[in-house]
């Protein structure tokens, strides 16, 4: 069976867009920084149902490879800390990978939390 029903990401969409639209520009002043939070809430949760289906596995794989594991990215990342804790990337050319990937998930992190400072930097297109 076909599901034509909007998905989570597009009611997510259609709701942040109907908020900006409708709602924002009527908000009482002293409500504004209220309003303010519940349309970036709303930005946030848009990025991360759209980054969760690509960015995810992509991660889950760079971690994974560092540590010799396969796992989704939630199970992972304990156990990347653990190893860290460890001393497990110690030495020096473990350093430079342990680096690339948390890089990588810095930057997945700041496209859903702030893409317009990855933008800042040269790192990211804004939404």
């Amino acid at each position: 069976m076909i599901n034509d029903d909007p998905s989570a990401r597009d009611l997510v969409a259609i709701a942040l867009r109907s908020f900006r639209e409708a709602i924002l520009p009527v908000v009482p002043a002293d409500q504004r920084f209220i309003a303010l939070m519940i349309a970036n809430a709303l930005g946030v949760a848009e990025r991360e149902l759209a980054a969760g289906a690509t960015a995810e596995p992509a991660l889950a794989a760079a971690v994974g490879g560092l540590l010799g594991e396969a796992g989704d990215l939630p199970a992972l990342l304990p156990r990347l800390c653990a190893a860290i804790d460890a001393g497990r990337f110690d030495a020096p050319d473990r350093q430079a990978a342990l680096r690339a990937v948390l890089k990588d998930i810095t930057l997945a992190r700041l496209a859903v939390s702030n893409p317009k400072r990855l933008v800042a930097e040269g790192q990211g297109a804004s939404r």
